[in-house]
């Protein structure tokens, strides 16, 4: 594995447009194959644009970890404070509501460190849940990895496709390191 000089760091409303360019190439990375293009394209436009990562950063309860290399953007993860799931009541209040890493970046270990700040930023929480699309066998892996169980589905709409997620928790107290 290289030895990659990263930096993770809360994101400022300086890093808004380079989210959305990051989330818009890789969020079709983690839909069906054959989701629609005018469906990717609805989603992204509505969810994944400058302007909602603004607002997602100015929000007290939102915290975005940004990973950089060189200066460039790595990844990324989301959390949400108070984030209840709709249909999962019992999931807990604190949501990872996106982890991406970029593809260039896979096996490297940039996953794992973004995972543990994470899990070392959430340590106060009593557990800590997110959502993933059921055919995605390689994030679901890595989330079990870490801890998460499956505890549930619900749909996920992008554009007019309903798409199948998992519901996945982590009891936030176990240790950031048990699963590294």
């Amino acid at each position: 594995m290289p030895n990659l000089e990263m930096q993770i760091h809360l994101a400022t409303a300086d890093d808004a447009q380079a989210l959305s360019r990051f989330s818009a190439r890789l969020f079709p990375l983690g839909c069906p194959a054959n989701t629609r293009p005018e469906d990717l394209a609805d989603y992204i436009d509505r969810e994944l644009t400058p302007e909602k990562f603004l607002s997602l950063l100015a929000d007290e309860q939102i915290a975005i970890l940004i990973v950089k290399i060189a200066n460039s953007l790595a990844g990324f993860a989301l959390i949400a404070r108070g984030a209840f799931a709709p249909d999962a009541q019992s999931l807990g209040e604190v949501e990872l509501r996106k982890f991406y890493v970029d593809p260039l970046y896979h096996g490297q270990g940039i996953a794992n460190a973004l995972m543990q700040s994470v899990l070392q930023s959430v340590q106060d929480a009593g557990a800590l849940w997110l959502s993933v699309f059921s055919g995605n066998p390689r994030a679901i892996a890595f989330y079990q990895r870490w801890g998460f169980r499956v505890t549930g589905s619900r749909i996920f709409l992008v554009g007019t496709d309903e798409q199948k997620d998992y519901l996945m928790q982590r009891k936030a107290a176990q240790s950031a390191k048990e699963n590294s």
